[in-house]
């Protein structure tokens, strides 16, 4: 592996990054093209760059992030996978504020030693079509998805919209078994290819409020609530908790209670205003990690 740059796990406002809660932080990381993801020690991801698809290699060197790939790349190269790497790790995000807001909170002040930040996809693109992909089915099912379209259409990196596009149904139904949501992808691959939908223009850096990124996202066909809360933190808006099978009840676990409806778990939170969905998140992720 050569090693192409070496980044300070410290964010803007020399706030601490924990590269392990960040690999680990939702379950979206572990899904193709990640490779073999079963340590906290590092993190390999497979994206095509120039038509090749490279190796990627993410660890933690004392309190740096060491980034290594397969093959050395050019200045150029480096440069654009380095925009890459600050994208998904969310390097350039402040997350000061929010810890300020959680660190008199019991219950979530062990996040201020550096958790909080969700590894991201390199595009939204792809962080959108594993989002639909997790909708009313197991786990396996998602791993089987989505598996299925980056060996298939990418090669082993995520497919570009085109290539989702130029699939056939055949393919989403057959081999992918995505059910209904095969027309879904289909289509979004369509109009993103097709410059139609824009869906790097969510981002909180576009300048569209959270309110106008939460409505182009239920616009999309197999976007539901859910889904649309969960791409809005996938995003940096983190305004929106998700409510799903599995937050529900794992809120009434750690809380202890025997029911709460959405809108009383809403108010628990309200305190955190913008980090509101954020702070949920990572009360019911503190477990999946020891201290």
């Amino acid at each position: 592996m050569h090693r192409i740059a070496t980044v300070a796990l410290r964010g803007p406002s020399r706030e601490p990054i924990d590269f392990a809660r960040t690999i680990e932080s939702h379950g979206c990381t572990s899904l193709p093209p990640a490779i073999d993801h079963t340590s906290v020690e590092h993190y390999r991801y497979r994206l095509r760059m120039n038509g090749a698809v490279r190796t990627l290699r993410f660890q933690a060197e004392s309190d740096n992030l060491l980034v290594l790939c397969d093959k050395s790349l050019g200045v150029a190269q480096q440069r654009r996978l380095m925009e890459v790497v600050r994208r998904m790790f969310r390097l350039d995000e402040d997350f000061g504020p929010f810890y300020d807001a959680i660190s008199h909170d019991a219950e979530l002040s062990w996040a201020c030693a550096g958790a909080g930040r969700l590894l991201a996809s390199p595009t939204v693109f792809e962080d959108v079509v594993k989002t639909i992909c997790t909708t009313n089915c197991a786990w396996s099912g998602t791993v089987r998805m989505v598996s299925a379209i980056v060996e298939n259409l990418g090669g082993g990196a995520f497919p570009t919209p085109q290539a989702m596009a130029d699939a056939s149904l055949d393919f989403y139904s057959n081999v992918a078994r995505a059910g209904y949501r095969g027309a879904y992808l289909k289509t979004l691959a369509q109009n993103v290819a097709d410059k139609r939908t824009d869906l790097e223009a969510l981002r909180p850096t576009s300048g569209m409020s959270d309110e106008e990124a939460e409505e182009q996202l239920l616009k999309i066909p197999g976007v539901g609530p859910y889904a649309a809360a969960h791409i809005m933190l996938l995003l940096g808006r983190y305004g929106k908790l998700v409510f799903d099978s599995w937050t529900r009840p794992k809120y009434l676990k750690i809380s202890g209670k025997r029911r709460a409806a959405d809108k009383t778990i809403t108010r628990r939170f309200k305190r955190y205003g913008r980090f509101a969905g954020l702070a949920f998140w990572l009360m019911l992720t503190k477990d999946w990690l020891p201290a």
